[in-house]
């Protein structure tokens, strides 16, 4: 019967069978172009579609819905499968622990998962290991690579690191690796910065929260500040989240300010400035430092920008104090900036500018174009 069994699960088609590996075309997407952005071989649809695929997009989205609910019994059937898979070498558990896998998105659930191999107290095997590495290498569905990182994590497979850091080039599984290095090194974080500063969107948003919420170190909280933010289509996404968890107020605080702290202040002012219908609970003082910092030594486009976003806003509230209380500005701090603002404004450089209406040969054609177009790109 045993023999019988075995032969009936062999002489099925194998799910990963006869397709294309991911980390196959991670490592050489231009052998392998399709007729879509980015995107990757197994082609699933896209749970929350934006008419274009964004690697980590949808795995983003899935992080902040909280009312997330997990089937328990689904838990233990895929530990059970895993069990069974590196324990017996079970090929039926192996094809229905892969097709669990397939099916559903691991963000929701790969802490559940984990939890439940804590507790069943799984000795980490080198069948384990092995596994892992199998399914980050050969799998061609990408939240079973994604489980595969995961167990290389848990297991501690110091040696599948430079693996992790070549599949981590792609966006998708960023995140993954991520959580992966944090088990496996205490130079996790510094490690994790290498890999995503080349790295756009919302992959590098998702490494961004880990560095965030996990690094105990002076020198990525410094990063996250300055650069966390970046490489987005907006910075929106995140900024709010590295100022406020990178405590910028820290460094906003002290005598001497680098060129990439100015910039990430001045992107998030203009974001404050652009978002005064929600709260904020530093905006008063990052704006009140930012003014005590670069006035008389700051007057190009985006100084220009701010001091006019400035004063519209103190004319809109002068009638709507919930405004004010949005930034979370103090009285003392309210008439320093108003007093600031209208002096500046009067000065010769900034009326300068404001009547500035120059044509150029080349694209941007116009001053506000530059303008605009320097204020945009100054998050990016």
């Amino acid at each position: 019967k045993i023999v019988g069994m075995e032969r009936e699960s062999l002489d099925k088609k194998l799910p990963w069978e006869n397709r294309l590996s991911i980390f196959r075309f991670v490592q050489n997407p231009l052998k392998y172009v399709t007729d879509e952005f980015d995107c990757l071989p197994d082609r699933i649809p896209l749970r929350h579609d934006i008419g274009i695929y964004f690697p980590a997009y949808d795995d983003y989205m899935d992080y902040y819905q909280f009312d997330k609910e997990i089937n328990p019994e689904f838990i233990k059937r895929l530990a059970d499968m895993f069990e069974a898979c590196v324990n017996q070498g079970n090929i039926n558990a192996k094809i229905e622990f892969y097709n669990l896998l397939k099916k559903f998105p691991i963000i929701n659930y790969h802490r559940n998962f984990i939890d439940e191999i804590s507790k069943r107290r799984i000795v980490v095997t080198p069948q384990i290991k092995e596994l892992g590495r199998w399914m980050v290498m050969e799998a061609p569905d990408r939240e079973v690579v994604k489980m595969g990182i995961i167990i290389l994590g848990i297991s501690h497979d110091v040696d599948s690191i430079p693996l992790l850091k070549s599949i981590a080039k792609h966006g998708e599984f960023t995140y993954y690796v991520g959580l992966a290095l944090y088990e496996m090194t205490p130079q996790w974080d510094l490690m994790l910065i290498d890999i995503i500063e080349p790295l756009y969107y919302w992959g590098r948003i998702m490494a961004v929260i880990l560095l965030l919420d996990y690094s105990p170190r002076e020198k990525v909280r410094k990063w996250c500040v300055r650069y966390g933010f970046r490489h987005n289509y907006s910075p929106d996404y995140n900024i709010e989240d590295c100022m406020k968890q990178g405590d910028i107020l820290k460094d906003m605080r002290k005598e001497k300010w680098d060129e990439p702290l100015l910039r990430a202040v001045q992107v998030y002012v203009v974001f404050l400035l652009e978002n005064t219908r929600y709260t904020h609970e530093n905006g008063g003082e990052v704006i009140r430092l930012y003014l005590k910092y670069t006035l008389g030594k700051r007057r190009g486009y985006v100084q220009f920008h701010i001091i006019q976003s400035l004063y519209n806003f103190l004319n809109v509230a002068k009638n709507d104090k919930t405004l004010v209380e949005n930034l979370n500005i103090s009285e003392e701090d309210y008439s320093d900036i108003w007093i600031d603002v209208y002096k500046e404004i009067k000065k010769p450089w900034f009326q300068k500018l404001l009547g500035e209406n120059r044509t150029y040969r080349t694209y941007p054609y116009t001053t506000q174009e530059r303008l605009d177009n320097i204020v945009r790109n100054l998050g990016f």
